[in-house]
């Protein structure tokens, strides 16, 4: 997984959010499920960093 950093606008403001997803495509999708897209325009979307993957549950040995 990746975290992208998207900015939107509604022509007076911007703000930025953070989406964690595979892809920049799949940011956008998500991007555009939260917000109301006919209000807010999608108007950046850069890659912002990378995210571990989780680590493996350890087992305990008896």
């Amino acid at each position: 997984m990746q975290v992208f950093r998207l900015t939107l606008s509604d022509g007076a403001r911007k703000f930025h959010i953070a989406i964690q997803a595979p892809d920049a495509a799949a940011a956008e999708t998500k991007a555009a499920d939260c917000f109301d897209t006919s209000k807010w325009q999608i108007l950046n979307i850069r890659r912002a960093g990378v995210v571990a993957a989780r680590p493996e549950a350890q087992s305990v040995a008896a």
